[in-house]
């Protein structure tokens, strides 16, 4: 480095330490080369360098100083410094004692020569070393890079003299002057050059077309003020004025651009300073990209994103996004509500091991993993969960896919409804029924459990058409159609701009998300209008059963029972109905062992048995009607006890659920006798079973007892 050129030094450290070490080494450089140096703190280093470069006055050499507790922020600072300057020589000062720093440099500058490492504490005459080298170093590096400019310039200026020569241009002015109108009339930006007054000079013919104009030449002395609306010519003019006034470059602004006639568009704007051969600024020139349809479907997809949040913001179900590691991505503040925090950003980034027993976090994470190996979707299952307080609560739990534009599952989508209140209900309902039973059974006779059903008939009738509505309600729910919309973007994820701006099932989108919205939210109302009136209905009951079981008698002796006996006495207790009807009836009794059951019980079972039977016969056009009763053993030390008819028969649809509460065949029925029968056999470690050969074909029930009933029974 020539001693008449002074060598720029940029010390950069937030302590003043390093500050300190260089000053005195600047100090002790009398006789050699011109030094200067600039101190800086980290955060300003970036910010100077780029001025002073501008200012053609670049810095030599960078000292950083790398403190133990921000040595990253130090590093890419440096790493910054020396992608913007290629001359630029670096020195590394960290702290004696800190953390080794070659794997970071290593994978920040690789094997780069202009990186050196000086750790502190160092003297004076150290640093002097440092910046003599150094300085001599960026000073050749800039004189080659300059040699290497000048040697591409002169064979450009060679090359497009002979390319003019050969191409007809008597000068290779005209040469670079075809050249340029060439660009300007086919160049798809908008491309102007303008004088110190922001007029025009040049421009492109799309800028002439895009203000209204067939000549680009029409434009030569006008300003943007004649071209646009005042605001945006005025705003145009002080950005160029300012780029004139300080040669710094105005890159990549987004501006909106009003034309006289109020037509807008958006465009991307960079403006630069235009400079004659000895560097004066006589001008400024710039580009603009027409951007207005990418900024539109910006917006639209801007849009759409507030539908979504205000649906997940507003929607009474929990839905989330989670990506392929099942962490929660996005979140609605249902979620949020339900794990007891105030922000969907407590839980992002998170999974449901942060908020969930382990066993139950586990079951979601596996289901999880299912519809990501399988893309199988996971619709309205009923689990069990836990609330934020530890209480048992239930939801419906939808769960779908998500794809990336390469066709390959990213996570998934879940909808989470709670239908706590709703499974209370049922097990409340539950309840009351089995209250309806022992009122029954402890009556010992059927009568009792008909007087009940007759009072509590209209009331299961309510409870039963609003459990009908909440269930069908469930099962139509809209919220499944999210899959089909997930399916719907995932076709169409990589145009999905295009896809939500101008196709026309795309542009429905954002509309049918605040439908949806709306229509989940009035779901919800009438699933709770519905279950009020179901607990209503269940109070109701209540009150019945509480005075129907003053009159029932307490029962449940286990004793040793003659299946024969039994069976005679049902038939005497249904003598007179069975005569009435003109039954008749066939016994066909082998013998069998001495079970242990509760009486009452098997009674109430045979009295049932034998009444539907006669029931079901009632329609036969013939007139023949035969009750056969069977008694054998059941091979297990226990009877088996059969009651067949050759009635209406059962149909194969039916024989599924003959023996479910509530079913019944009879207009005047109330599923409530083979219901508890199925019930009562069960209890004494039994069954009730049937067969039909189908309508019009009979039915047999039959009664299997054990030789004593299950542990647990016996008193």
């Amino acid at each position: 480095m020539s001693d008449s050129k002074q060598a720029r030094i940029l010390s950069v450290d937030d302590s003043g330490a390093l500050h300190e070490v260089l000053r005195a080494a600047m100090a002790g450089t009398e006789g050699g080369p011109a030094l200067s140096l600039t101190p800086v703190r980290v955060g300003e280093a970036l910010s100077v360098t780029r001025l002073e470069r501008a200012s053609d006055k670049p810095y030599s050499v960078a000292f950083v100083a790398v403190p133990p507790v921000a040595a990253f922020t130090a590093v890419e600072t440096a790493a910054q410094l020396s992608a913007e300057d290629a001359d630029l020589q670096l020195v590394l000062c960290p702290a004696v004692g800190s953390p080794a720093l070659a794997d970071l440099l290593r994978a920040r500058f690789g094997s780069s020569d202009r990186v050196g490492l000086l750790s502190q504490p160092f003297d004076a005459a150290e640093a002097r070393q440092w910046v003599r080298v150094l300085s001599g170093k960026a000073d050749l590096h800039r004189e080659l890079r300059l040699a290497k400019a000048s040697t591409a310039s002169l064979n450009r200026d060679h090359f497009s003299a002979a390319t003019a020569n050969k191409s007809g241009f008597e000068q290779e002015v005209q040469f670079e002057r075809a050249l340029m109108d060439m660009f300007l009339l086919n160049v798809p930006d908008a491309v102007y050059f303008k004088d110190l007054e922001s007029r025009f000079v040049r421009a492109s013919l799309s800028l002439a077309q895009r203000v209204g104009y067939d000549d680009p030449n029409e434009l030569v002395g006008k300003s943007d003020l004649d071209l646009f609306s005042e605001e945006h010519g005025l705003a145009a003019f002080t950005d160029e004025q300012e780029v004139i006034r300080t040669g710094k470059p105005i890159l990549g602004k987004v501006e909106k651009e009003t034309l006289a006639d109020g037509r807008s568009t958006w465009v991307l704007t960079s403006k630069l300073p235009w400079r004659n051969p000895m560097g004066a600024v006589i001008g400024t020139f710039g580009i603009s990209k027409d951007i207005t349809a990418l900024k539109r479907a910006e917006e639209e997809l801007q849009d759409a994103s507030d539908m979504l949040q205000a649906l997940l913001d507003n929607i009474p179900d929990r839905i989330y996004f989670k990506n392929a590691q099942s962490r929660f991505i996005k979140v609605g503040k249902a979620l949020v509500k339900r794990l007891g925090l105030t922000s969907p950003e407590q839980v992002i980034g998170k999974t449901d091991f942060d908020f969930h027993p382990p066993e139950l976090a586990r079951q979601f994470i596996h289901d999880e993993e299912h519809i990501m190996a399988t893309g199988e979707a996971i619709i309205a299952k009923v689990e069990k969960q836990v609330g934020p307080g530890g209480e048992p609560i239930w939801a419906s739990v939808t769960k779908v896919p998500i794809y990336d534009r390469l066709g390959q599952i990213a996570g998934i989508i879940g909808i989470s409804r709670d239908i706590t209140a709703l499974k209370h209900a049922e097990e409340e309902l539950q309840a009351k029924s089995k209250e309806l039973i022992e009122a029954s059974r402890a009556a010992g006779m059927a009568e009792v459990a008909t007087g009940v059903l007759h009072n509590v008939g209209n009331v299961l009738n309510s409870v039963n058409v609003a459990a009908t509505v909440v269930s069908d309600m469930v099962r139509r729910s809209k919220a499944v159609n999210l899959a089909r919309l997930a399916a719907m973007l995932k076709d169409h994820g990589q145009d999905l701009s295009a896809f939500l701006t101008t196709d026309e099932k795309g542009k429905q989108i954002p509309a049918y998300l605040e439908q949806l919205g709306k229509h989940l939210a009035d779901e919800q109302h009438t699933l709770l209008r519905e279950l009020d009136e179901m607990r209503k209905s269940v109070d109701h009951i209540r009150d019945i059963v509480a005075t129907q079981q003053g009159y029932a008698k307490v029962g449940g002796t286990v004793e040793p029972i003659v299946a024969a006996d039994l069976v005679e006495m049902a038939l005497r207790m249904q003598l007179t109905a069975l005569t009435r009807h003109d039954v008749t009836v066939n016994r066909q009794f082998s013998p069998v062992p001495t079970v242990l059951a509760e009486k009452h019980k098997v009674l109430q079972i045979l009295n049932n048995l034998i009444r539907n039977a006669k029931q079901a016969m009632e329609a036969n056009l013939d007139g023949k009607k035969h009750l056969t009763v069977r008694i054998a053993p059941n091979g297990r030390g226990g009877v088996s006890i059969q009651v067949l008819d050759n009635g209406m028969g059962i149909s194969q649809e039916n024989l599924q659920k003959i023996f479910a509460h509530g079913f019944t065949t009879r207009q005047s029925g109330h599923g409530f006798g083979l219901h508890s029968a199925a019930l009562a056999a069960k209890e004494m470690g039994g069954s009730l079973t049937v067969h039909s050969e189908g309508v019009g074909k009979g039915a047999m029930f039959s009664l299997d007892l054990p030789a004593q009933p299950k542990e647990g029974k016996q008193s």
